[in-house]
This record gives structure tokens, C-alpha cells and sequence, in this order.
């Protein structure tokens, strides 16, 4: 949360962090902004005082709006100096040593934002060389990730808002192949088409866009063989067809930067195989025991250990007791989720837990196991997204109906 900054940047031993980048590109400057959009922006952090925004002139009515402590770039000379030098890391540095000049900065600095690899090392280089003053360290874990990884009410209220306007269009798009009807196998859509896998992503990206959310993803939509493989899509020509097993998983967030909501609902139409409702009502129980488990002090990587004693007792193999499997249970529980998709705390195995990954009051994390055997045309994957509450309990973000079958009604 960001009243955690303070105390963070001192624990780290932080004395200047300079954030940069767009608040639509860089999920910190977006953080320390509130959101008002910028396409150009500077932050300086630093320990009791309230983050110092340096702004280009044409956003300057953009970055009063924030109520921070403000600087306009071209008290900083950048005109002047971009007329004389063609080098834009050039440019920066100065400006940043002119910067620390005026504002008395020194000491231990650590940067973030969203920045080519290349000109980033370039740059440290040459503030290495030309600000003695400065020593560079690396945050670890980042300030801003680890307040990030817990929400405070304003800020759930926000996910939920997302979370509403997501599900809506979800109802809308598994409206769309309920209302269809099937010939012999294969879905047809209301217009005699048949439905494919590229006509649900668009109707997708269509109600996503009328409710002001936008895929910085593309949405996973796997049929068959590419249910089994966690992340494969199948190509958009791809009929949908009944019993075969269906997984949709979709991650919008809010346009222009914001919090983001992630669901995957796992799915036959019109019929489906006796293993395959098996592999769904062994997912669901773990889901359910791993949410029954979930509260405040538990760290992440016992959820994951407690879904794999499950699914093993079930004789299925896992990432723990077969590393590197691609059949059976293949990925980590969840993760966190706010301004980026996947963010602290992650519901993965660690032999030495650090506390990065325990669940505190505030955090929100995705709880989404999964059974995948593509060489069988089978897979299975139920997520949801959880926070915990003030009492330490985890709650659902944005119930969602849960069902094996969806049943075509035309």
C-alpha cells in the first residue's frame, strides 16, 4: 500500500528512487500518479516527502492534477540542451544531474520504468561516471512492487469496478454460444456461420472496448489438443465443436494503465467425455481446497504444495513430483494482480520461503489450478481471482457462475 513507501525506502536503504516512463506503459508511474495520464514523466521518491513529478510543459495540466510537488522539464534546460546534442541519453543524464543539483540529491539512488535494455545500461554508465555523488544499487524487492503487492479499500473497489465490467462482457460472449445451436459437431453461430475461435475473440475485444477495458494480452482461447497446453491458442479459423474441452482464459485491464482482472473458465459444449468431467471435478476441489487454505501469514508457496498433494494422491504427476512435466499438473497456483497481470505475491514452490510470497491483509492473487494432457485433446483450468480482508480471511474478488457444460440453445 503506499503509506508502506516510507518505511520501505528506508528498509531498503533508498535515498533516491527515480521512476520513469508514460503512466500507461510504466505500472509504478501510473502508482505514484494516481493514474492521471502522462505520456512523459519523472518521479523522485524519497524518504518523508511527497514524490517531486517532472512533466513536460504540454502535460502541464495533467500533472498539477495529481496534487504532487511539480517540475516542468524545461526548467531543467531540456530545449536548450536537446538543440545541442542529438543524443538523448545525453540530454537525460544532464538534465538529471541539473536535477540533483537543485533538489540536493545524493546517495544511494536506484531507478525503475520502462526503458530499452541497452540505453538503460548506457545511461548508469554514464551517471556512474559523471555524478559522484550518487552510488547505484538495485532495490530488492523493488519498493514499489512490494507496496504495490497489497491494496488498500480504494483500491479493490477499483479491481471489482474492472472485475464487473469484465464479467459482463464474459456473460455476453458465452451468451453468444449459447444461443448458437450444433450440426452434427460443429457450433453455428445465429448468422448460420460457424462459430470459430477468432469470432469469440472479437466479440471478446468488442464488449471489452464498450466498457472502456482493453487486452494488453491477447485472450487464451485453447480447444482440443491446445486446452492441454496452459498458454496455447488455438488458430482463429478453429470451428468450435461439442465435447471437446474448451479453455478461456481472459485478462483485460482498464484503458490507459490500470488494474487488471483475470478469469478462465474450462468448459464442454453440448457433451463432454467422462474423463474430462472427472479432470474438472478434481480442478474445482483443489480450487476449493486451496481457497479454503488461503488467509493472512499463509504463505504462497503452501497453497501450491497443498494443491500438489492433491492432485498426486489423485496419480497425476506435478511440477513437484515430476519437474519439467507437460502432462498433469504443469504451473504454479496464482499470482498477484493489480496494475500488472502477474505481480507479488506468486503461489509457486520455494524451498526457503522469504516472506515475499506471504498473504497479508490487502493482497489479491488469482488461485487457478489446472490438468492438462493435450496428447489426450484434454484440459482443464478453473481460476478466480481472491483477496484477503481486514480479518485475514480471503474472499472472492467477483464471483462468477462455474459449470462443465455449456449447453447450446438455438
Amino acid at each position: 500500500m503506499r503509506q508502506e513507501i516510507n518505511r520501505l525506502l528506508n528498509e531498503r536503504g533508498v535515498d533516491v528512487l527515480w521512476v520513469t516512463g508514460a503512466t500507461c506503459e510504466s505500472p509504478d508511474s501510473y502508482y505514484l500518479t494516481g493514474g492521471v495520464s502522462l505520456t512523459a514523466a519523472w518521479l523522485i521518491v524519497r524518504p518523508d516527502r511527497e514524490p517531486l513529478l517532472c512533466y513536460s510543459t504540454m502535460e502541464r495540466e495533467a500533472a498539477r492534477s495529481t496534487g504532487l510537488p511539480t517540475l516542468d522539464f524545461q526548467e531543467l534546460g531540456r530545449e536548450e540542451l536537446s538543440r545541442k546534442s542529438n543524443d538523448p541519453l545525453e540530454v537525460t543524464c544532464e538534465m538529471f544531474s541539473r536535477l540533483a543539483q537543485r533538489e540536493n540529491l545524493s546517495g544511494r539512488l536506484a531507478i525503475h520504468g520502462v526503458a530499452d535494455p541497452g540505453d538503460s545500461h548506457y545511461l548508469l554508465e554514464m551517471i556512474g561516471r559523471n555524478l559522484p555523488q550518487f552510488r547505484l544499487i538495485r532495490d530488492i524487492p523493488p519498493v514499489l512492487q512490494t507496496a504495490r503487492s497489497t491494496k488498500d479499500s480504494r483500491e479493490i473497489a477499483r479491481m471489482k469496478e474492472v472485475a464487473a465490467d469484465t464479467l459482463a462482457a464474459l456473460r455476453e460472449t458465452l451468451e453468444l454460444m449459447r444461443q448458437a445451436h450444433l450440426e452434427g459437431e460443429q457450433l453455428i453461430g445465429g448468422n448460420g456461420v460457424p462459430l470459430t475461435v477468432g469470432a469469440v475473440k472479437a466479440a471478446l475485444r468488442q464488449s471489452f472496448a464498450a466498457r472502456g477495458l482493453q487486452e494488453t494480452h491477447e485472450t487464451i482461447l485453447g480447444v482440443g489438443r491446445e486446452a492441454g497446453i496452459p498458454h496455447a491458442s488455438n488458430p482463429d479459423e478453429t470451428v468450435l465443436c461439442a465435447g471437446k474441452t474448451i479453455v478461456l482464459d481472459i485478462f483485460p485491464s482498464r484503458k490507459g494503465g490500470g488494474y487488471f482482472f483475470d478469469i478462465t473458465r474450462s468448459f464442454c459444449i453440448g457433451q463432454a467425455p467422462d474423463e474430462a468431467l472427472r479432470l474438472y471435478e478434481e480442478v474445482l476441489a483443489a480450487q476449493d481446497k486451496a481457497a479454503a487454505a488461503a488467509a493472512a501469514g499463509v504463505d504462497g508457496c503452501r497453497l501450491q504444495e497443498l494443491v500438489c498433494d492433491h492432485f498426486e494422491a489423485l496419480g497425476h504427476p506435478t511440477i513437484r513430483s515430476a519437474p519439467g512435466t507437460t502432462a498433469g499438473y504443469v504451473h504454479s497456483l496464482g499470482h498477484g494482480i493489480g496494475l500488472e497481470v502477474h505481480e507479488q505475491p506468486f503461489l509457486r514452490l520455494q524451498d526457503q520461503p522469504d516472506g515475499r510470497n506471504r498473504l497479508q491483509p490487502g493482497s489479491v492473487f488469482t488461485i487457478e489450478p489446472g490438468l492438462y494432457y493435450p496428447e489426450r485433446g484434454l484440459g482443464i483450468r478453473i481460476e478466480d481471482v481472491y483477496y484477503i480482508d481486514e480479518q485475514g480471511k480471503a474472499q472472492v474478488l467477483a464471483p462468477f457462475e462455474k459449470f462443465a457444460l455449456l449447453v447450446p440453445e438455438g
